[in-house]
């Protein structure tokens, strides 16, 4: 071949190349050249309210939509679904304390199901499952085999596109989830410019009807629906669907225009001839009665749109982007995103585990994952998403790890919109908290729920196995949340105005729950540690002082005297917390050594399980975080981690919570030996969404979602001034830097490393305070000043920025 032949060759794969980065390819882009034949492999779009699933076969490719408040009811949501047991809770101590907490549950489950089941309001299942909203069905005309296929998803802009060609057709398609506009935006497009035949509508998602499971635990799938009708007209798309057990119900109006071309109806399907090019604006509003609509009203909101999809995605782009961009980790792999498919990194990680690559794009996904999924509400189990009626444990709201490490990101990866969200979600929880806290055990304050229809915050998990209406420790660990972010973004507004009430209610809670012995100590009975047993024997899971309960109790109490001198509270108020501070039941260390999981030396521990509530003191509380804490606990801690650690889970959000708690506990071996068996497992989905299990077994975003959360943790830990740098970071891992991250204090930081040392840090600092920074044997004092910027070798040498 000659020279020139050379260069001609060159310049075209060049051409090819740029267009392909242009398009579909990029630092911030997942990639594949396979179609997701099942949902569970779609690439995912959100923008916390509406969203979508894109799968199936080039030429009939199916857009599964979803919207976050779509919920098949177990009963009408408007009841008020608390039962009153509080006169029970005598007889269940005096049950507990007489070694019976088996009879404890039995009795106060009994009671409540007595009270409820009359009113059609059965416990032992869930009060709401998710659904889709309907499919979006593209189909093309075309016999020719498909020669070329590729599918992307942009994190940094949330456009996922699909381009195939089948020799006569070549098609492109472009999807996202407008923040800006609050729809679901789709363009379908000839690339080559031939005219593009096909048909659309909206239809049922198939798998409702099940004539082999007509219920689902308590929830009649099957009769969900009292109608649900679709049509179509010229330019538009229409879906109804009106719920049988609840008032409510929802509408879907697609509104589509074309470039060139005709559309028609025929039958149920809108088709579409000689087009170049179908834009498809898709609204989905839930109705307070499901036998009204709100069609015309959500076609007038569509018609006030630009017709121009670039014109729809700019908003979008620029408020998706300016929040992923805020917090990023660069270990050096931008080649890799353009060159490695998620099928080859997959592929790469079962074999041989974690590369450089895979770390970058488990955090970038999950930064993007959280902004999608965080409208409304927080993400349940499976997030906005999911193509499946019988979404595994009811894709329930579930507390006691899922959903806590779900949002585990939102502080330190500067989030305010997804922390808003959280407070306002919990600011609609209250009036079910309290009515759980009054009806259940008699007390004032606010008593969480484990799993509960978000709407309205009622525990309605009843079970003598999982009596979760005695789930005393849960409200401290689903308020955490705030506080940190609070402390992380040194906005004490925020805290003052909605962090401090919550506690100052839970605080009002322990003052009527605790019971005080003859000995002075303050007893929590019954208490829990989710979801585990003493010993392991099923159904005694009521005890005293389960080792979770107390350390939340402690940790509302601390933060009630912190907050009271920071605000200058009641002298009596401050007085009265700290005396039943002081008299909560001190921690025990059992014969291994280890952090006892329940303080009463009868109740013996086991070890054998996924959850790790016990060290909560260490994650996602800070009590026995070093530096600072009693050496005899913090070895303590660090013996129950090995023993939970040697049981080594399979669950995903398991493997996440305990390396969190290495982290923590500087314990980088852990930390990597839980990433690698998280890489080498097949958690992760082709769209790089996560299972539960191993294998793709149950969708769900516990890792996902709590990725960067760990990742984070490993680069910087903070306490309110003291930062400590690559604390759970393995040496052998790959250079990178991790930029933009809060810590506590109000400030953020810059972080760079290489061979598996510290090279700089840059600490922007928010508030005038000192802070001690760590690395290693080293150690710096700053006084810092708000505004400065303060850069620091490997050293921990200064220099300030003025």
């Amino acid at each position: 071949m000659s020279r020139n032949s050379f260069i001609a060759v060159g310049l075209t794969l060049l051409a090819v190349v740029n267009r392909v980065d242009a398009a579909d390819s990029g630092r911030w882009t997942l990639w594949s050249e396979k179609p997701a034949q099942k949902w569970e492999d779609a690439f995912v779009t959100g923008n916390g309210r509406h969203g979508t699933m894109i799968w199936g076969k080039a030429g009939k490719e199916t857009i599964t939509c979803v919207h976050e408040e779509l919920f098949i009811p177990a009963w009408e949501r408007d009841k008020r679904a608390v039962a009153d047991i509080a006169d029970d809770l005598p007889e269940v101590r005096r049950l507990i304390r007489a070694g019976d907490p088996a009879g404890a549950a039995k009795l106060a489950v009994a009671e409540a199901r007595k009270q409820l089941e009359p009113q059609g309001i059965t416990n032992d299942g869930w009060p709401v499952v998710p659904h889709p909203a309907f499919d979006l069905e593209v189909i093309h005309e075309g016999d020719g085999k498909v020669v070329q296929f590729r599918r992307a998803l942009n994190l940094e802009n949330g456009e996922a596109l699909s381009r195939w060609s089948d020799g006569i057709n070549e098609v492109e398609q472009r999807v996202f989830s407008s923040q800006a506009d609050n729809i679901n935006v789709v363009e379908l497009r000839s690339t080559k410019g031939r005219k593009l035949n096909l048909t659309l509508r909206l239809a049922e998602r198939p798998g409702r009807i099940d004539s082999s499971e007509t219920l689902y635990r308590n929830i009649d799938i099957n009769g969900a629906f009292n109608s649900i009708t679709s049509g179509v007209e010229p330019g538009w798309l229409f879906y109804h669907a009106d719920y049988a057990l609840d008032r409510r119900g929802y509408d879907g109006v697609g509104r589509v225009s074309l470039t060139g071309g005709s559309m028609s109806r025929d039958g149920d399907l809108l088709r579409i001839k000689d087009v170049e090019r179908v834009l498809v604006l898709i609204r989905i509003e839930l109705l307070e009665q499901g036998g009204t609509s709100s069609r015309k009203r959500i076609q007038k909101t569509l018609e006030k749109l630009p017709l121009e999809y670039e014109a729809l995605l700019k908003p979008h782009a620029l408020k998706h982007g300016d929040m992923f961009r805020r917090v990023t980790l660069d270990m050096g792999c931008a080649r890799k995103w353009r060159e490695e498919s998620n099928e080859q990194l997959l592929a790469d990680i079962r074999k041989n585990g974690v590369s450089a690559h895979f770390l970058e794009k488990v955090h970038a996904m999950g930064r993007y994952l959280l902004i999608s999924t965080t409208g409304k509400y927080p993400a349940p189990l499976q997030g906005i998403w999911g193509a499946a009626w019988r979404a595994a444990w009811g894709g329930s709201f579930t507390t006691n790890s899922n959903v806590n490490l779900a949002i585990s990101s939102f502080g330190m990866g500067n989030l305010p919109e997804c922390a808003e969200a959280y407070y306002e979600y919990i600011q609609r929880q209250l009036p079910g908290w309290r009515a759980n806290a009054k009806y259940h055990v008699g007390c004032r304050g606010i008593l969480a729920s484990l799993n509960m229809d978000p709407e309205t915050g009622y525990e309605t998990h009843f079970h003598a196995v999982h009596p979760a209406l005695y789930w005393v420790g849960g409200t401290g660990w689903n308020i955490r949340p705030l506080y940190d972010y609070a402390l992380l973004s040194g906005d004490d507004v925020f805290m003052k105005e909605k962090v401090l009430p919550l506690y100052q209610e839970l605080g009002l809670f322990y003052e009527d729950y605790l019971l005080r012995g003859e000995d002075g100590v303050y007893d929590i009975i019954p208490s829990q540690s989710p979801e585990n047993d003493p010993g392991g024997k099923r159904g005694e899971r009521l005890t005293e002082n389960a080792t979770f309960s107390v350390a939340v109790a402690k940790e509302c109490f601390d933060v009630l005297l912190e907050l009271g001198e920071q605000f200058r509270l009641p002298a009596d108020d401050i007085a009265r917390w700290k005396e039943i501070r002081e008299h909560l039941p001190a921690y025990r260390v059992n014969e291994d050594g280890a952090l006892a999981e329940w303080i009463p030396a009868q109740y013996k521990d086991h070890y054998k399980h996924r959850h790790n509530s016990h060290l909560y003191p260490v994650y996602p509380g800070m009590e026995l975080v070093p530096p600072g804490v009693d050496p005899v606990l913090e070895q303590a801690a660090r013996v129950a981690l090995e023993k939970r650690f040697a049981y080594d889970t399979t669950s995903a959000h398991g493997l996440m919570h305990a390396a969190l708690m290495a982290s923590r506990l500087r314990d980088a071996e852990k930390v990597q030996v839980n990433l690698d068996r998280f890489a080498r497992r097949r958690y992760l989905y082709s769209g790089f969404v996560t299972s539960h299990n191993p294998n793709h077994k149950v969708y769900n975003l516990d890792a996902a979602l709590s990725m960067p959360r760990l990742l984070m943790e490993m680069v910087v830990l903070s306490k309110p001034g003291f930062v400590e740098l690559l604390p759970g970071w393995p040496e052998s891992y790959a250079d990178g830097s991790l930029n933009g991250v809060l810590i506590r204090g109000g400030h953020k930081m810059d972080i760079s490393w290489a061979d598996g040392k510290l090279k700089s840090a840059v600490l922007y600092a928010g508030k005038d305070g000192s802070c001690e920074i760590r690395y290693k044997e080293l150690s710096r004092s700053l006084d810092l000043k708000a505004g400065k910027t303060y850069r620091l070798n490997a050293a921990l040498l200064k220099e300030v920025e003025k």
